[in-house]
């Protein structure tokens, strides 16, 4: 499952980076920024993967990463490229947060240390 994640990870990556090369109306700040996310994405599931938790927090985190991770890249995707006032950049921090609350709460609460 583990090398799985790499692979998938590296495979999404290349996909968005050569469209965003290839496509001319993908500017570099939104590639860039889902490249990002995809990286993030796949830094999660990997480190939820190879963690110490129980199966059902494994799988059910693995899917709220996925799905997360997908909101979050698609914020990166379609935001405007400035950076002030910009409401898509709020979300996708948001998302990132939550991600990260709903890994570090299950860790510090788990018996298994």
């Amino acid at each position: 499952m583990k090398h799985t994640v790499w692979i998938i990870g590296s495979v999404l990556l290349a996909f968005n980076t050569l469209i965003g090369l290839v496509v001319s109306f993908y500017p570099p700040f939104n590639y860039l920024l889902a490249d990002g996310s995809i990286l993030l994405s796949t830094l999660l599931i990997y480190l939820t993967s190879a963690s110490h938790l129980d199966d059902g927090y494994k799988i059910g985190l693995g899917w709220l990463f996925s799905f997360t991770g997908l909101v979050r890249t698609l914020c990166c995707m379609f935001m405007p490229q400035q950076t002030e006032n910009n409401f898509l950049l709020v979300v996708a921090g948001g998302i990132l947060l939550f991600e990260i609350v709903c890994m570090a709460v299950p860790l510090s609460l788990s018996k298994n240390k």
